[in-house]
């Protein structure tokens, strides 16, 4: 007896951050993840939030206040931030991607402007999906209401 295969098309769409292409997932389960990834984050950032806690900033940053901290204290500064941007990207294009992006392009400044940049295009399209896929429904529904009142 033969098998049977059905494909299966993902839901989603190609992200290139530089010469890296990432897949968003646009599932409404990850979706639910997406429009609430401050909040994952910050849930996923427990562990280096202890760490985060110990670190004394001034007030006000500048060369005068920089030049006045430990190595450490900058240093420490640094990798919280990192891996608050790490877990964002890998919350928004799964585990290891941080990883994968920071290897090719080490540069967390970067990283974090295109990070803002990535999360303004994808939400941009998922309204456009949204607005395609709210489009194709009411289609059905009318061909659908067309179809009931010509049996009548």
């Amino acid at each position: 007896m033969a098998d049977i295969k059905i494909g299966i098309k993902r839901t989603g769409f190609p992200v290139k951050i530089g010469e890296i292409e990432l897949w968003f997932d646009s599932s409404i389960e990850n979706l639910k993840k997406f429009f609430n990834i401050d909040k994952l984050a910050a849930e996923r950032l427990e562990q280096t939030k202890k760490m985060a806690e110990s670190i004394v900033l001034p007030e006000e940053i500048n060369e005068e206040t920089v030049k006045a901290m430990d190595e450490q204290t900058i240093v420490d500064a640094f990798n919280v931030n990192k891996e608050f941007i790490a877990i964002q990207y890998d919350l928004i294009f799964g585990d290891g991607t941080f990883e994968k992006v920071y290897e090719k392009y080490p540069d967390i400044m970067a990283l974090e402007d295109v990070l803002e940049q990535v999360g303004q295009a994808v939400a941009q399209k998922v309204e456009d999906m949204e607005k395609e896929r709210h489009e194709k429904s009411v289609v059905k529904v009318s061909d659908h209401l067309k179809k009931k009142a010509s049996k009548k």
